[in-house]
């Protein structure tokens, strides 16, 4: 297994180290970051297009509502499966670029495909569990299903880094993740928070500019309900599907990102400690003369 130590993403050890090294690799492998998130977001665009989200509109017939739902599963598993094979293909692509191999195109998919199964058991085993810690923080108040929320996208987000460095053994998985994430708890919880908040920010400005040519106003179209007809639309206008797709992906590789950042950051004490058992004994004054015999 390779251990990636001198990837350059390793040695983080703060808030401010880490932004730094985010911002140093998202600028230097931005192009191939940026086609990938191109065309997810491409994929994904022409799926919700093809969904009729107005028609949901006044619908007040629970049994109606329940039949149109039912008619969207199969667009929405198509979505699910856009995104979780362009997640597995963003952190592959993160992984195995700086290594800078002849063969990086053929190990890179290669890794991606085999990643690809385990990876959708884990994410399937983590949605229940986020499912329950998020229904147990809304039953206590709003606030403990907020930590419960970021606390689970905390441990998720190693899934990935260890499912293709380490192991795809989903049970394997799991329990590192919850035990890499549990090693520095709290400093890992804030970078996940603070960069989560910032490029909830960010997608909000990008929505708006990319909005701006269609609504005239993204504050009118969010409060004005007359207008989320004319949005639901948009949605479906080719301008807006090129231009939302160009723009938004300017902020899908930051997660992949920050995952590996994370990732080498918290497993480097094991890494230490594995290096450190393999070092040979020093040698003593004694062992260079052969043993005495008894009695002489």
């Amino acid at each position: 297994m390779n251990n990636y130590q001198n990837h350059p993403l390793a040695g983080a050890s703060d808030l401010d180290s880490a932004m730094t090294t985010l911002w140093s690799f998202y600028k230097k492998h931005f192009i191939g970051l940026y086609i990938i998130s191109v065309i997810m977001a491409l994929l994904s665009s022409l799926v919700t297009s093809g969904l009729d989200l107005a028609a949901m509109q006044g619908m007040t017939d629970p049994q109606e509502m329940l039949e149109l739902m039912k008619g969207m599963a199969g667009p929405y598993a198509v979505l699910m499966l856009i995104s979780l094979v362009f997640a597995v293909l963003l952190h592959a692509w993160v992984l195995e670029k700086p290594a800078g191999e002849p063969d990086f195109t053929a190990s890179f998919l290669k890794k991606s495909l085999v990643t690809l199964i385990p990876y959708l058991v884990v994410m399937i085993v983590f949605s229940v569990i986020a499912a329950v810690l998020t229904t147990v923080g809304l039953i206590l108040l709003v606030l403990p299903a907020f930590f419960a929320i970021f606390y689970i996208a905390t441990v998720m987000i190693f899934a990935l880094p260890l499912t293709l460095v380490e192991s795809r053994n989903p049970v394997t998985v799991v329990s590192r993740a919850f035990k890499l994430a549990h090693s520095h708890l709290w400093p890992n919880m804030g970078w996940v928070v603070v960069i989560l908040l910032i490029l909830i920010v960010a997608a909000l400005v990008l929505s708006a500019i990319t909005m701006l040519p269609f609504t005239g106003s993204f504050i009118k179209s969010i409060t004005n309900p007359e207008e989320a007809g004319v949005m639901l639309e948009m949605s479906r206008n080719p301008v807006y599907i090129g231009l939302s797709s160009l723009i938004t992906s300017l902020v899908t590789p930051v997660l992949p990102i920050l995952a590996f950042i994370l990732y080498f950051r918290n497993r480097g004490d094991e890494v230490l400690a594995e290096i450190t058992t393999d070092v040979e004994p020093s040698v003593k004054v004694e062992d260079l003369y052969p043993p005495v015999p008894p009695g002489e």
